[in-house]
């Protein structure tokens, strides 16, 4: 067997077009130059190089008989180098014709002899990725763009591809795996990721049904993005994906209304209602006359007035037994009057008894700690105490609850000072 000079057999055409026509250019603008690496030999036996130059003719020219001549030398192949070389054939062939296929033939074949430069095998995988993904080969894209990575793409196409890649067989969590990677590889180059990125993960965990992966995509948009259009994106998303009690929404209902992403009429109503169902009249009120004052809510609206009414009603008696239950809330047994009456007292914006109330609360036990450190955790926040309130959200374990306390550390991080 001879050895041949890489340089007397052309082969930089071929490694210079490493990546089919049909998918170069998304990546070429992000790739540096690399320096040519030092001259290898390959081992060539006579009767290949015989079939390559003639092989090689037909190519160059686009005879008929192209693909003819190229299996002819296929046929020879003995070892590593001339598989490697076969595949290139098949790879300017399937370029000068635009022939997808015959590319990802050829760059398969390159891949599979082992024969190719450490440089050039990022990109030979991600060239047969994007052509496995373009041909509807999504379990053969995800293999090669996942080598891709592997081998070094300094990219984030081959993340972004994958994540596509994985979302269109289902599984999504190595596809959010992926777009995670993509959303750090441009935030370790200085640049925020597009807000694109996020919604799609969003949107993929909400279709998925994957309730915390959903609260930390949209998290991550508001955490880039902090609009009040993206704090109600996120919170809604959230509040849709996630099987929420009662209270829990009434606690999230809190953080749309401090981050301004209350909007419309349902909004309001719903938040009513429910401080309304919740013994929360005094709350119910103020929500209703701050969607008046905004536009948000028709004064008209027959339901909302009859919210109104109901809230109206039942403040006087309410706020009575508020007062007696503080009184009593020391000598009970455990902490749970306490709690509520916290509660109360947040509902009517008394943040100072809410925060004594809730920290007596924790003190007397027998409390949903969950509970009382998430509206705690409010007061103080809305009192202007931002570590303390940071300490309390910290301290919410309880999975659905733990989501939420973690929209509202986000949201410390962001909030203007009292």
């Amino acid at each position: 067997m001879k050895t041949v000079s890489r340089a007397v057999i052309g082969l930089a055409l071929a490694m210079g077009v490493g990546l089919p026509l049909a998918v170069a250019p998304a990546m070429a603008a992000k790739e540096k130059k690399e320096k040519p690496a030092a001259p290898k030999a390959w081992q060539l036996s006579k009767e290949f190089r015989a079939a390559y130059v003639a092989a090689d003719a037909a190519v160059k020219a686009n005879a008929p008989d192209a693909v003819t001549k190229i299996e002819a030398a296929e046929a020879t192949v003995k070892n590593a180098d001339e598989k490697y070389i076969a595949g290139t054939l098949r790879l300017t062939l399937g370029q000068s014709t635009k022939n997808t296929k015959l590319q990802q033939e050829g760059i398969v074949a390159m891949i599979a002899s082992g024969s190719a430069a450490p440089a050039d095998a990022p990109k030979l995988n991600m060239a047969a990725g994007q052509l496995a993904y373009q041909a509807g080969n999504y379990t053969d894209a995800k293999t090669y763009l996942a080598e891709a990575i592997r081998l070094g793409n300094p990219g984030v196409d081959a993340h972004l591809l994958l994540a596509e890649a994985n979302f269109k067989t289902g599984t999504t969590l190595d596809g959010l795996t992926a777009l995670d990677a993509a959303v750090k590889s441009e935030v370790a180059a200085g640049r925020k990721a597009p807000p694109e990125w996020y919604g799609r993960a969003a949107a993929m965990a909400y279709k998925a049904k994957m309730p915390g992966e959903t609260a930390k995509w949209t998290r991550e948009q508001v955490r880039a993005y902090p609009t009040p259009e993206n704090w109600r994106s996120a919170l809604v998303i959230y509040r849709d994906s996630a099987a929420l009690d009662s209270q829990t929404l009434i606690d999230l209902f809190r953080l749309m209304h401090d981050t301004k992403a209350l909007a419309g009429e349902r909004d309001f109503f719903e938040y009513a209602s429910l401080a309304i169902t919740g013994a929360l009249p005094g709350e119910a009120k103020t929500v209703i006359e701050e969607g008046f004052a905004s536009g948000a809510v028709n004064k008209t609206s027959r339901a909302v007035a009859e919210r109104l009414t109901d809230a109206n009603n039942k403040i006087p008696t309410d706020k009575a037994s508020v007062v007696n239950d503080e009184k009593r809330a020391p000598a009970a047994v455990d902490g749970r009057l306490a709690a509520n009456t916290g509660s109360a007292y947040l509902a009517y914006g008394d943040y100072a008894k809410a925060i004594d109330l809730f920290r007596l609360a924790q003190k007397k036990g027998g409390i949903d700690a969950d509970v009382v450190n998430t509206r705690l955790g409010i007061a103080l926040s809305r009192a202007g105490q931002k570590d303390a309130a940071r300490s309390a959200f910290q301290a919410v374990t309880g999975a659905a609850r733990k989501e939420v306390a973690q929209f509202w550390l986000l949201w410390l991080d962001q909030a203007p000072a009292a």
